[in-house]
Order: structure tokens, then C-alpha cells, then sequence
């Protein structure tokens, strides 16, 4: 079975109910030894301080537990039911009426740490016990248990065993619930086992001892001065422990009648134990709290005193501090105003004549200290309109309004000096562009004196960068415009071309065989040349198309790259075999089978990088390798830099190289490495720069590594994203290629 969290408390208060009442029960059966026939009161009763202890530890909400083990004891005593529940009733109400009148008297009563507090307590105690026994008294009379004329003086013994049982053993459980304020080093130990065990041999020699008539005998009182030794020397709980040690003796000789307290009737000799316990109990409790207050109010004040004399330590060092600080800035003051003087005198010489720049100074709160004709000219303010006034007028209102010039003056005053552009506002209202240098001026010091302005008007250049960029706009479109041309330009040439082409295959082939084998050779040749153009026409044609912002068609579907190492193995194998060269096909192990892409844009990519491979390779070999890469690819790479993977195609050879000086522009069009390439090697220079723009389009880049006369690697970076789904499965499921 599970409960809930809501319900633990209630499981936890029963579960701490029950075990007060089990302590309860146990507490009462042996209280009940010392009971004084016919056994309805004892002179100790132990579990009213347990339950009143418990109250005050636990809550008022332990009293079930107090009721179950009352009501289960005195139904084994009375042997009536309703005066069980009667008299258990009544020392549950004990109970919660000593937790409610100490909880208002006593603020802390595991520690009663005044003297006021110990008082009320005994008091608390001395009421609270009257509960029980009227109401058991009023029970076992009412039903005949108890004779009326034995009513008072089992009220009585009743009455002094709740009190001696609150006074003695409340105080001792509480005391004991919380941690001692001794320390207790091993001097200290040593003092309390052997006051210890002295208090035990005094008490034991003076309540075992029956004085003879006419003999000396050794006062109860003898014992007093441990329950003293014990509240100076130690605290509230040894205390407690001391009167419980010295009231159990008493007690227990009393009872067998041994002891100076023994003396006269059963009833004289309780009243004198209740004197003796209670006035022992008084003693411990006030003269301990006494002393705790005492300590109290010493520390207090021993802490009241180091703060008194660290705060006037403090004190005077403020006073040390403000006067030096004071001195500071009457120096800085007067520098100030000497600097001042100084750099506005230096200023205006060096300005004054100024007429192309607005020069002004200003001081730390941005009032205007000086003005020159330059800013007289462009801001259209005469001097004396302006000195004084502040610089928030010099910029727009809306600028004012969010604290630029105070953000400007902070960044000039941490930076030095601070430059920005920026609209300004003339005396007349207009605006215009300005250049504007701030520049903090300080003294030898490093004392803030004021600042430089410089503004430069820029409504000119600003005009221009403007015109200049409808230019540029007006250049794109052109540029657009132009590759829409070219591409439509292609296209029309490709139809003419193609019947050129299908015409000189035929002549070629020389089907008839009325061609001689010159014409068969110049047909073949026209042919070649023709599927060149072609060539040509579909790069200029896929360039213009990227180059336009036309879209360009993309196709994601999943590749096997086994067809990928396939198609490139049946590509290039023969060409590499006839120029004698070795070409490796290579797969890392971690390579998925598959990928998602677009598999006709990928082989245009990986056909273009091995063609100029093995274009540009005379010797050694040429080898295409594909991997996982975590880096490589160019800095700043948007989709590359976000995708969890990505995958490598590299083609490396060992040709000629690239001068370093051309690898920059190795991706423009018609860009090739140098002259002498084109002539030898020949190509337009425009697979690369498709193919750069092809891998743009896949998500993807294309770097280049190379050393002049030691080869080159081109690798192809495309963020990876693997097959999964219906697709993996598919694809799981064919023969993979050997």
C-alpha cells in the first residue's frame, strides 16, 4: 500500500502518538510501585511531566497518545471503565493545560534561559497538576472506589506526585532536547563525574541514615549544594539531571521509610519530600536560568562593546578617509580650475581661426566651455548663443531622448577618445551627416577636465555613398539581366548544335562507306569540337543560371554511395589506365552506405574535381576518398557549423600544383591558374566555379589545398544527413556492390 505525501504527517503524529502512549504506560507501571494504598496515587508520577514534556516538544496534537496510555493504566488500577476514561481524561487535560499556560508564560522552555521564565514554570506546574487529581478524585468518589473520608489525602498525594513528576522530569526531558551550551573539554568532564559521584555517596549517606532521639542527624539540605554546583558551574540540563539523581533517592528512602524526611505519617513525610524536591527544584531552576541570563547579558555585552569599539575604529577611519578625501578634492578643484583656464586659453588659440572643422570643448556635465568659427559655420550658433548651454541640442531629439550624448561622453571618458557617425542637428532645425571625434582631456593627473569635440560635415559624402549605391544596385540588375541573356543565349544555341552534332556522328560513322578516310577524320573532328561547345554551353548555361538567381533545380533523395564509387570507378578507371596513372577509390569505415542529397549534382561536383585531377596529372596517381569530418570546411559556415555531421569527398592528385598567389580566385569564373595552363591544358575555367556553386546549393563547401609542383586536394564538405525509414530499409536490402 502507497500514501500519498498529504497523508505522511498524520502517519507520522499516530506513529508518534503511539509511542507516547507505549512510554506512558511503561512510565506509569513503575510510578505505581511507590503507590500508597489503595494505590489510586503515588507520590512520583512520572508520566504527567512525560506528557507535559511531550506537549511542548511534540504539539498539543500528541494528546491521543496521552488519553490511550492514561485510560489503559488506570483501567488496570480502578477496574471500571468509566473511571478509566474519566481520570485518563483528566491527565490529558494536566497535560494541556501545563502546554498552554507555559507556551504563554515561557517564550523558549527548553531553555529557560530568565529567571522570570523558571518562576512561571513552577508556577505553570504547581496549577496545571491540580487538574488530574479533582477530576480523578470526583471520579473514583462518584463511583464508590474511593471513601469520602480518604478523599483528601488521596487528592493530595495525587496532587504532589503530578508536581514532583512535572517538576523533575519535564525540565529534564526539554533540557535534554537541545544541545548543551558546555563545552566540554576533558578538565570539565573530569570535574562533573567526580562531582558526580560525590552528589550520590552525600545523598545516599544522608537518606539512608534513620537519626536516633537525642543524636545528631544530617540535614536533607545537605545535598543543596550540588544542585548549585551543577547551575555554576554547568547549565540548565545538568541541572535537571541533578535534581532528578537527588529527588529519586529522596524519594525512594522516604517511601521505605528511612531518611530524615521519614518522620510522623505517610502523608506528613510526602508533604516534607514535596518541600524539599520543590524548593530543590526552585533553587536549580532559578539559580541556573539566573546564571544563563547572567551569561547572556554578558556576552551581549562583551558583543555590544567589540561592536561599540569597532564602530568607532570604523568611525575614525571614515573621518581619516573624509578628510584626506576632502584635501583630495579641494586639490583636484583647484587643479581643475588651473587646468580648466589653461586648456581653454591653449584651445581657443588653436582653434579660434579653425573655419572647416566644428571644434568645441565641453565640460564632464556636457555644458559648452568653448566655441570656434568652423563650429560657428556649420552648427550656425555665434559663441555666445551657445557657451554654457548643453550638447544634447546638437542631436536629435529622439537621440536626446535615449541618453546618447551621456552614453558619448561615458565612452570617451573610459576609451580616450570615441568616433562615430551620425545625424546632427543645426540652429535652424535641418540635419545633417557628421563625422564626430570626441576626445577625453585630462589633466597631468589623469583629473577629467572637460572634452574635445571635432565634427565634420558629411552630407556630401553622404550624398554620394548613396548615389553610389543605387549604382550598385542598378549593376546587379544588369548583371542579372546579362546572365539571363547568356542563359537564354545557350539555349538557343544548343538546339543548332545538336542537329551539328547528330549530323557529323552520322558522317563519322561513315555508314555507307562512301567517305574516305581523311573526310571519316574531319567528320570525327567536327564531331569532337561540337561535343566541346556543348560542353561549354552547358557550363556557361548552369553558371548563368546560378549567377541570375533562377532557380536552379535540387533533387534530395537517398544516394547509396556504393553507385557513387561505382559510377566514378567506370568514369575514370579507363582514363586512368591510359595515361598510366594509379587511381584509389577509398571509404572510411564510419561512412553510412547511405545519405540523403542530390545525386546528379553530386556527381557534377565530383566529375568537374576529378576531370582537372587527372587533367593536370603527368605522373604519381590520383585518389578519391570519402569520410566523416568534424572540421575543414571554410570558418563562419552557417549549415555546416550547425549540423551534427558532416561528410568529406576528397580528390587528390599529384600534378602540377597551384601557384599560391591564384588560389584566391581559383573558384571565379574563367579563372585557371595562369596563361600557360590555359594554353597547355585548355578548359574555360568554369567547373570549379560551378561546382563551388553547386556545393553553395547543397548546404555545402569546397576548400582547396595545394603546393606547386606537388599536387593539389580539392575536398567537398556536405552536412550529412543519413538515410532512415522505408528508404534505410530499402536500401539495407540490395547487394552491395564488392
Amino acid at each position: 500500500m502507497q500514501f500519498s505525501s498529504a497523508g505522511r504527517p498524520y502517519l507520522q503524529t499516530a506513529g508518534k502518538a503511539a509511542a507516547v502512549a507505549v512510554l506512558y504506560f511503561i512510565a506509569a507501571k513503575l510510578s505505581l510501585v511507590f503507590a500508597i494504598p489503595p494505590g489510586y496515587a503515588s507520590p512520583l508520577w512520572v508520566p504527567s511531566g512525560l506528557a507535559l514534556a511531550a506537549c511542548l516538544l511534540i504539539g498539543p496534537r500528541i494528546w491521543p497518545g496521552i488519553w490511550i496510555g492514561a485510560a489503559l493504566v488506570n483501567l488496570a488500577v480502578a477496574e471500571s471503565l468509566l473511571a478509566a476514561v474519566l481520570i485518563g481524561t483528566g491527565n490529558t487535560l494536566e497535560a494541556l493545560a501545563g502546554f498552554a499556560l507555559i507556551r504563554r508564560w515561557v517564550a523558549a522552555p527548553q531553555r529557560l534561559q530568565a529567571t522570570g521564565d523558571a518562576l512561571k514554570f513552577v508556577v505553570a506546574a504547581a496549577l496545571c497538576s491540580l487538574v488530574a487529581p479533582t477530576i480523578a478524585a470526583a471520579a473514583l468518589t462518584a463511583g464508590h472506589a474511593l471513601p469520602a473520608d480518604a478523599l483528601l489525602a488521596n487528592w493530595l498525594i495525587w496532587w504532589q506526585g503530578d508536581l514532583l513528576g512535572i517538576l523533575i522530569v519535564t525540565p529534564l526531558l526539554l533540557s535534554c532536547s537541545t544541545r548543551s551550551s558546555v563545552a566540554w573539554t576533558p578538565l570539565r568532564i573530569v570535574e562533573a563525574m567526580c562531582g558526580l559521584i560525590l552528589m550520590v555517596v552525600v545523598a545516599q549517606l544522608v537518606f539512608d541514615t534513620t537519626p536516633r532521639v537525642g543524636s545528631p542527624q544530617l540535614l536533607p539540605y545537605l545535598v543543596t549544594p550540588f544542585a548549585l554546583w551543577a547551575a555554576l558551574r554547568f547549565g540548565q540540563r545538568e541541572v535537571a539531571i541533578a535534581v532528578a539523581i537527588v529527588g529519586s533517592l529522596a524519594l525512594w528512602h522516604t517511601i521505605a521509610g528511612r531518611g530524615p524526611l521519614a518522620t510522623g505519617t505517610s502523608i506528613q513525610s510526602l508533604s516534607i519530600l514535596l518541600g524539599f524536591v520543590g524548593t530543590l527544584v526552585v533553587i536549580g531552576l532559578v539559580l541556573g536560568a539566573a546564571l544563563e541570563e547572567r551569561r547572556a547579558m554578558m556576552l551581549a555585552l562583551r558583543k555590544r562593546q567589540d561592536e561599540l569599539e569597532s564602530g568607532i575604529r570604523e568611525r575614525t577611519l571614515d573621518l581619516e578617509r573624509s578628510n584626506r578625501a576632502l584635501q583630495d578634492e579641494l586639490a583636484r578643484r583647484v587643479r581643475l580650475e588651473d587646468g580648466l583656464q589653461e586648456t581653454e586659453q591653449r584651445f581657443r588659440l588653436m582653434t579660434e581661426n579653425v573655419v572647416d572643422y566644428a571644434i568645441y570643448m565641453f565640460d564632464p556635465q556636457g555644458r559648452v566651455m568653448s566655441w570656434n568659427a568652423g563650429a560657428e559655420r556649420n552648427k550656425g550658433y555665434a559663441a555666445r548663443e551657445i557657451i554654457g548651454e548643453s550638447i544634447a541640442r546638437f542631436y536629435p531629439r529622439e537621440d536626446a531622448d535615449r541618453g546618447v550624448p551621456q552614453r558619448d561622453m561615458e565612452q570617451a571618458s573610459l576609451l580616450g577618445r570615441v568616433q562615430n557617425e551620425g545625424w546632427r542637428v543645426r540652429k535652424d532645425g535641418t540635419l545633417f551627416w557628421a563625422d564626430v571625434v570626441t576626445t577625453a582631456v585630462r589633466d597631468p593627473d589623469g583629473l577629467l577636465l572637460g572634452f574635445c569635440n571635432v565634427t565634420r560635415d558629411l552630407t556630401e559624402r553622404k550624398r554620394h555613398e548613396a548615389e553610389m549605391l543605387r549604382a550598385r544596385i542598378a549593376a546587379e540588375q544588369s548583371s542579372r539581366e546579362k546572365s539571363e541573356f547568356i542563359a537564354n543565349m545557350s539555349h538557343e544555341l544548343r538546339t543548332p548544335l545538336n542537329s551539328l552534332l547528330i549530323l557529323a556522328k552520322l558522317l563519322a560513322d561513315n555508314a555507307a562507306g562512301n567517305l574516305t578516310e581523311r573526310q571519316v577524320k574531319f567528320a570525327q573532328t567536327i564531331h569532337t569540337s561540337g561535343m566541346d561547345l556543348l560542353a561549354l554551353i552547358n557550363d556557361v548555361l548552369d553558371l548563368a543560371r546560378i549567377e541570375s538567381g533562377a532557380a536552379v533545380s535540387v533533387l534530395i533523395a537517398p544516394l547509396d554511395l556504393s553507385t557513387l564509387t561505382e559510377y566514378i570507378e567506370s568514369t575514370f578507371r579507363q582514363i586512368a589506365v591510359s595515361k598510366g596513372l594509379r587511381f584509389e577509390v577509398r571509404r572510411a569505415a564510419n561512412v553510412p552506405r547511405a545519405i540523403e542529397t542530390d545525386s546528379q549534382r553530386l556527381q557534377q561536383i565530383v566529375r568537374n574535381l576529378l576531370a582537372n585531377a587527372f587533367k593536370f596529372t603527368r605522373h604519381g596517381g590520383v585518389t578519391f576518398e570519402i569520410a566523416i569530418a568534424a572540421s575543414g570546411w571554410t570558418p563562419g559556415h552557417a549549415q555546416l557549423d550547425a549540423a551534427d555531421e558532416a561528410i568529406s569527398f576528397a580528390v587528390s592528385d599529384t600534378g602540377i600544383g597551384i601557384q599560391p598567389e591564384r588560389l584566391e580566385r581559383i573558384f571565379d569564373a574563367f579563372q585557371q591558374a595562369d596563361e600557360f595552363t590555359r594554353r597547355e591544358f585548355g578548359g574555360t575555367g568554369l567547373g570549379l566555379s560551378i561546382s563551388h556553386e553547386l556545393a553553395l546549393l547543397l548546404g555545402g563547401d569546397i576548400t582547396v589545398q595545394s603546393s606547386p609542383g606537388r599536387g593539389s586536394v580539392f575536398t567537398l564538405y556536405l552536412p550529412l544527413v543519413r538515410v532512415a525509414g522505408e528508404a534505410a530499409k530499402s536500401l539495407e536490402s540490395r547487394p552491395q556492390a564488392v
